[in-house]
């Protein structure tokens, strides 16, 4: 079985911590991995800081990069890819498309993540939860893996949604 250490998510501790202590974080999750993949989360509400966060994670070690599009204003799909062809043009690093729409109220369209998952860099999609039927449940992440490139993972968030998804 494989696991990731996913440090600094979009939910709290990302937006609560200064650059310097967001390297820090990054470095110790790092060094005290023991080989364990590292995928630090690097939103943030202006694009250049999301630039940077990914700077800071890539030199810190990181295995690769979370990114759930935040913002005050309601975005457009148009805003959001734009938000990710500028961060995956400088990656070094596999990217996670983060789809959280109760955290960020962002709601991400399937052709979005068909646009999003032929950008350089986009390993993955994690998607909210999937139907509870299972019949539905996989017809759902069929779907999504027609839209995909091959390359790209789907990850379902929520420990009772991903069993299913």
């Amino acid at each position: 079985m494989y696991f990731s250490v996913v440090l600094l998510i979009p939910k709290g501790e990302l937006r609560d911590l200064e650059p310097p202590e967001r390297v820090r974080a990054a470095r110790i999750a790092v060094e005290h991995a023991d080989g364990v993949p590292v995928i630090v989360g690097i939103g943030a509400l202006r694009t250049r800081h999301v630039l940077e966060a990914a700077e800071d994670a890539q030199s810190a070690g990181a295995a690769g990069v979370l990114l759930a599009p935040v913002s005050y204003q309601p975005l457009t799909d148009d805003e959001v890819f734009g938000l990710f062809e500028d961060v995956t043009a400088g990656l070094s690093v596999p990217l996670v498309v983060y789809d959280n729409p109760r955290t960020t109220r962002f709601t991400f369209t399937d052709e979005l993540y068909a646009r999003l998952g032929r950008l350089p860099s986009v390993a993955s999609i994690k998607i909210p939860g999937v139907p509870a039927a299972p019949a539905a449940a996989r017809a759902r992440i069929e779907h999504l893996r027609h839209l995909l490139p091959a390359t790209v993972t789907i990850g379902v968030s929520g420990d009772a949604d991903a069993a299913r998804g």
